[in-house]
């Protein structure tokens, strides 16, 4: 599909790439450029950016990626396109409601090749990415590289809460797995899950079981946290970004609690202290009675996450909204 397209584009700008019939190889034009040294394919392989340009405004974001696979030069195009995004938005909720479960896009959101559960919005200046509340294990690995692609040149960067415990618990190991597990294991963490049992998959050993308080929930976390290897960080994941923003409704603040057990701070997880303008915190604080504000600020209990942030040395640079 992907070889169509290009070939069709191409004849449109009175462009014609070698005949398949003329080839000893492949009949596919991708592979035709990826071995770019054969003597018919010199003039094919090596277009104007420009006409790279106008190809790829035509692909679906995942197919610009794989592009990348071509050539040195094609790789180039991409990521030079990747590096004008500044605003990057990294969401989880209900993907059904945006895509229809049957479609694979809409010109608009592209679902994941293969991950129906990821959809993806691009734009010249901002990418979108939104997992399904219902992810699996596969769904995060492929989520953090998303992220680890688009992060590096992103100015504004938005966050679910389960997505930033995601990035700061890579930061520190490479066991995404016993992550997920870890995280899946209180049914309570999310607003979206119906019932507060744990999922019939978790081993009972991860279990967390009802607890008195935060400070007990804090040391039962420490306790579990053992994952079987153990990285460190060879930067942040936005070094270029001045503005981060973490969504959570009240029940996701658990997650926030949990970011010291990854032992991966702010400035070795997102961004370094002197590139931070702003690091935001969303609280969504409607619930079921309609109290709202001062009334559930005061039992938020926050204080590991600030610890984590070191929301004394940002000062005025750290900010809690309540929406």
């Amino acid at each position: 599909m992907l070889n169509e397209q290009i070939v069709r584009l191409l004849s449109l700008m009175h462009i014609h790439p070698p005949s398949a019939n003329n080839s000893s190889g492949s009949n596919s034009v991708i592979k035709k450029l990826k071995f770019g040294k054969k003597k018919c394919t010199p003039k094919f392989g090596n277009l104007p950016e420009s006409v790279w340009d106008n190809i790829l405004d035509h692909l679906s974001p995942f197919e610009r990626v794989k592009m990348r696979r071509v050539n040195q030069k094609i790789k180039n195009v991409v990521d030079k396109r990747r590096k004008r995004v500044l605003y990057a938005d990294f969401l989880r909720t209900d993907v059904d409601s945006i895509l229809p479960v049957e479609s694979s896009g809409d010109g608009d959101f592209f679902r994941l090749p293969k991950s129906p559960r990821i959809v993806v919005h691009e734009e010249a200046r901002s990418i979108l990415i939104i997992v399904d509340t219902h992810w699996t294990v596969n769904d995060a690995f492929k989520m953090m590289a998303a992220i680890r692609y688009y992060g590096v040149s992103a100015h504004t960067v938005t966050l679910d809460a389960s997505l930033a415990e995601l990035c700061v618990a890579a930061q520190s190991t490479n066991d995404l797995a016993f992550w997920f597990a870890f995280q899946s294991a209180s049914g309570t963490s999310d607003p979206v899950c119906q019932s507060s049992k744990s999922p019939s998959w978790v081993p009972d050993e991860f279990r967390v079981r009802s607890v008195q308080s935060y400070e007990q929930d804090q040391l039962t976390a420490y306790s579990q946290w053992a994952p079987r290897t153990q990285i460190i960080p060879v930067g942040p994941l936005f070094p270029k970004a001045t503005e981060i923003t973490i969504r959570a409704s009240v029940p996701q603040l658990r997650r926030l609690r949990r970011f010291p057990v990854y032992r991966s701070p702010l400035h070795r997880s997102f961004i370094d202290f002197n590139n931070l303008h702003i690091l935001r915190l969303v609280i969504s604080t409607n619930t079921s009675t309609g109290r709202r504000g001062r009334q559930v600020a005061q039992s938020l209990k926050l204080a590991p996450f600030l610890k984590w942030a070191n929301a004394q040395r940002l000062a005025h640079r750290f900010s809690v909204q309540f929406v």
